[in-house]
């Protein structure tokens, strides 16, 4: 492993069991995560969040989250995240994470503060690297 990469968590919110292999080998292979939780949507991930929510440890340094997914999708887990994420005693960095190339979507979640980017599946081992040795220090 290469010592400039700090190991990480990292919260994957993805209903596509294909793309959830892919990207846990694609990590792996990239070899910077402590520690790699999935929700198949966002409802669950929002619980997690809340469970934990005075808990830095146990909260992902990052978000990779979906914006199609059944039960509460990309655009809801962001609306319901803004109600709680002021008082999270660790900010994720969220990335949303599509197969869609719709500029709406582009635009909409680039307008959002508190994500940080647009990707375009399928990620690559080298975008996956660049964005999870981000560094806020």
């Amino acid at each position: 492993m290469n010592s400039q990469f700090r190991k990480r968590r990292l919260l994957l919110i993805d209903d596509d069991d294909i793309f959830v292999a892919i990207a846990k080998r694609t990590i792996e292979k990239a070899g910077i995560l402590e520690n790699f939780d999935v929700f198949p949507d966002g409802e669950g991930a929002i619980s997690f969040l809340k469970d934990h929510i005075t808990d830095p440890e146990s909260i992902p340094d990052f978000i990779l989250l979906d914006i199609n997914m059944p039960y509460m999708d990309g655009w809801q887990f962001l609306e319901e995240y803004s109600l709680f994420e002021s008082m999270l005693l660790k900010k994720p960095i969220i990335y949303m994470i599509s197969s869609s190339v719709d500029d709406a979507d582009i635009k909409k979640a680039k307008d959002i503060p508190y994500v940080r980017d647009y990707l375009i599946k399928p990620v690559s081992v080298d975008s996956f690297r660049r964005i999870l040795s981000f560094s806020e220090e």
